[in-house]
């Protein structure tokens, strides 16, 4: 019928979104699905903007053995280089990929996107996702420690959110993010019940992997290890946190005055008996490594005092072994 009017058709223009394709899973992410043992050893940022000193470190780790090298954010609350700024620097001018720590204290909730986005698009995609220390115990103790977020809502966040292409509010962003996400725990803790409910919430909300605070007593590490393996506990691969003792002195700090971390007076004794204190607290780093390998996924090295010499002692050891 031609007289009757013609409908009326309106062109609705839709909101399209750039896309890449899709990042490959990290070199760490491979490791842990294939089984292979992970050696990775934390790095301090550069109090300053000169890098010199931090990529060399890197690429002496990198030929000890190193797989990874983790990038601490502001380590004991002490105003460093922005820590995604220098992992993005290690990857690209050292060629070894990097675990960025991302504590949430002192960040509110546009600033944790803001600055996961940006290590995203600089090519960092390992998160190690923890609280940070607060800032009272800094050179910086007026500072704010405020957050919006706790670690396994941060966690929640980048594996329900932005892993999928959103943000906290649900809008789009204009693709989705891909990193694999890691969370603490404690091998040795003083509640091992409490520590066990704390991990299965973190693995609950998405970690991927755990990293464990420094171990020293690895009788008690693979009682633990064993006992959450034999519950209904979710299954997370676990670096092992090893700290080479630097000498007596700093045994008994760890042992004393850290949470967590506790210190058996063998190992003790033995620092203060040592006529070489630094090589006798890489020989008891090894003791430990060598009585969890079988039950841990890598080993996390923590050089005192950014003696990545001794780091680099470890490392060429666990390759030979």
């Amino acid at each position: 019928d031609l007289t009757r009017p013609l409908p009326i058709v309106r062109l609705v223009k839709r909101e399209t979104r750039e896309t890449a394709v899709a990042d490959p899973p990290t070199q760490l992410a491979q490791n842990l699905a294939a089984h292979r043992f992970v050696v990775t050893v934390e790095m301090s940022p550069p109090k300053g903007v000169a890098a010199q000193r931090l990529l060399a470190g890197a690429r002496m780790l990198k030929e000890a053995g190193a797989n990874l090298l983790n990038i601490a954010d502001s380590p004991l609350a002490r105003m460093r280089m922005s820590a995604w700024a220098a992992a993005h620097l290690v990857q690209t001018q050292a060629g070894i990929e990097t675990i960025l720590h991302f504590p949430t204290r002192g960040r509110n909730l546009l600033r944790v996107q803001a600055d996961v986005l940006a290590a995203h698009a600089l090519g960092v995609r390992n998160l190690f996702v923890t609280m940070g220390d607060p800032a009272r115990l800094g050179d910086h103790p007026d500072a704010s420690d405020e957050y919006d977020l706790a670690t396994t809502g941060l966690i929640r966040l980048l594996k329900e959110r932005m892993n999928l292409g959103l943000d906290q509010s649900g809008a789009l962003l204009d693709q989705p993010t891909h990193f694999t996400i890691g969370c603490a725990t404690s091998l040795t803790p003083t509640d091992p019940a409490r520590e066990a409910t704390l991990l299965a919430k973190k693995v609950e909300a998405g970690a991927d992997f755990a990293l464990s605070q420094p171990c020293f007593d690895p009788e008690a590490a693979a009682t633990f290890i064993e006992r959450r393996r034999s519950s209904d506990a979710a299954e997370i691969p676990v670096l092992l946190g090893i700290q080479p003792l630097f000498n007596a002195r700093n045994a008994e700090f760890l042992h004393n005055e850290v949470p967590g971390i506790r210190i058996p007076q063998r190992y003790r004794e033995r620092m203060k008996a040592a006529d070489d204190p630094q090589a006798e607290g890489v020989k008891i780093a090894l003791e430990v490594i060598d009585e969890l390998r079988s039950v841990v996924d890598g080993v996390y090295v923590i050089p005192a005092f950014g003696r990545y010499d001794l780091a680099a002692e470890i490392l060429d050891a666990v390759r030979a072994s």
